[in-house]
């Protein structure tokens, strides 16, 4: 497959034409009757061929993420109606502390 120059050619032709179609990959195999796999294959080499990067990276999306202000509090609750509020984080050594 891979030496078959017209092979190379006729599968270039339908990976220009799944670029165009706006499908999914399994979507364009499925309506052009190809294998996905065969397909997957030779589209590696089309990015290959012309340094096309692979889109996908492993699946994973770099992420912005804002710092935001969250009110941090703490409220316990002890029998008899003792409430204890904290309004900034506190340690756990801390609570253990207070707490026996």
């Amino acid at each position: 497959m891979r030496n078959n120059p017209e092979v190379r050619q006729q599968m270039f032709q339908l990976i220009e034409q799944f670029k165009q179609s706006g499908l999914s990959q399994n979507a364009f195999c499925e309506q052009q009757s190809i294998r996905f796999h065969k397909f997957y294959y030779w589209y590696k080499c089309y990015r290959r061929v012309n340094d096309i990067p692979d889109e996908n990276n492993g699946g994973f999306v770099k992420l912005q993420i804002e710092k935001t202000m969250v009110a941090s509090s703490v409220e316990m609750h002890f029998p008899g109606g003792v409430r204890i509020l904290f309004h900034e984080p506190v340690s756990s050594n801390y609570l253990k502390t207070l707490i026996s």
